[in-house]
């Protein structure tokens, strides 16, 4: 058929638009994935599928955690930022406890997928720590908020369709290692076997997608890793007759003073016990948590392989006990908190280490999303060609 010259200006700028389309993006988060995990010999098919593409670490926040790690790859902002400050903390405007951080309005800075939907492209979610409905009255095309027990084939085959019905960006989270590496540890057999499974699931559905959208790009990451355990600190022997509330993550705290006052004696004691303690004013700027009130007036980091206990009855003991053969929640210079890290679709070779926050700064760039507030992450330069 041909078309009259007269339809021509009207066509052109359409036949443009599609042209210049960018490929879709897929990102995908395995809860407690660590970069000491991922290797040639525990996913050989993944590991072949990332030397096509890029192989990096990840660099979670402070303390790395599940929900701050995964609302920093969410919004590309520090913890200070965007509020999620752990798993858990005491709210500072009403005093109570925040157990987790289940409610939108828990996050202060806008994640990937409003940004993504008010810039007008289409995005599903499947299950991402944070992601529990509207942000200020925003909400993503496809979204499935987190519910325990799914099964991975559920994240892939969400993600496989939302992809086929036209998804420009999809971000899901997959279980990874994070129950096998509590439970048992983050090399046991459960854990190996966990691995085997992803790498026999995860890289031949990688490469069907690969095929049937070319230029897809695909981060893979975590928002952890962790670190087998040896000890137990018991925080509230250590601060015994100083009134405080104790929130413990792994291998760091945070302390809620009763008494301000109690502070220098506080943390005399915790460096006595040969634990790094600080107040919320003097915590290194590297961990960018001073500036969010939902921090403990004192933050305790633990060495690697101990674990901080809260537990005040045998009970508690009993429940904290169960799933501390691994633990995170340390520094990013700890090298078992580093995530894996692979990207597909961007070129080829060795990322290096790459900030969990320059993560979601990096597909908006690709997909052209504008921000409302610029993040605290930059886009990766060698995934970006900036």
């Amino acid at each position: 058929m041909r078309l009259s010259a007269r339809f021509l200006p009207i066509l052109a700028p359409i036949f443009t638009l599609v042209l210049q389309a960018a490929p879709p993006v897929l990102m995908l988060s395995a809860d407690g994935l660590g970069a000491d995990q991922f290797t040639a010999r525990t996913m050989p098919k993944l590991w072949a599928l990332s030397e096509e593409g890029r192989r990096g670490e990840g660099l979670p926040p402070f303390p790395a955690t599940t929900f701050n790690g995964h609302v920093t790859l969410a919004t590309g902002c520090w913890p200070e930022h965007h509020g999620v400050v752990a798993n858990g903390y005491v709210d500072p405007a009403s005093k109570t406890l925040v157990p987790v951080a289940s409610r939108m309005e828990d996050l202060q800075r806008e994640p990937l997928w409003v940004a993504a939907t008010r810039s007008g492209v289409r995005t599903a979610v499947f299950q991402w720590v944070g992601a529990t409905g509207p942000w200020e009255g925003v909400s993503p095309w496809r979204l499935e908020v987190f519910r325990l027990g799914r099964p991975d084939t559920e994240a892939l085959a969400f993600s496989e369709a939302a992809l086929k019905d036209g998804a420009q960006l999809v971000m899901a989270y997959l279980s990874g290692t994070d129950e096998e590496g509590h439970l048992q540890g983050p090399h046991s057999e459960a854990a190996h076997r966990k691995l085997k499974a992803m790498d026999d699931q995860l890289a031949p559905w990688l490469q069907r997608l690969q095929a049937a959208y070319p230029g897809l790009r695909v981060i893979i990451t975590a928002d952890h890793g962790m670190a087998p355990m040896r000890r137990r600190i018991h925080l509230p022997s250590l601060l015994d007759g100083i009134g405080c509330e104790l929130i413990t993550h792994g291998g760091s705290a945070y302390v809620y003073l009763q008494n301000p006052q109690d502070a220098p004696r506080a943390l005399a004691r915790l460096r006595r016990a040969g634990l790094k303690a600080w107040s919320r004013e003097r915590i290194p700027a590297a961990y960018h948590l001073a500036g969010s009130p939902r921090v403990g007036d004192l933050v305790v980091l633990a060495k690697p392989g101990q674990w901080l206990s809260k537990a005040r009855s045998s009970r508690e003991e009993q429940d904290e006990r169960h799933g501390r053969c691994g633990a995170h929640a340390y520094t990013s210079d700890t090298p078992a908190m580093r995530t894996w890290l692979v990207v597909l679709g961007a070129g080829r070779g060795p990322l290096g280490p790459v900030p969990l926050w320059d993560l979601a700064p990096t597909v908006a760039s690709w997909l052209d999303i504008r921000w409302n507030q610029a993040p605290d992450g930059r886009p990766v330069p060698r995934l970006t060609g900036r």
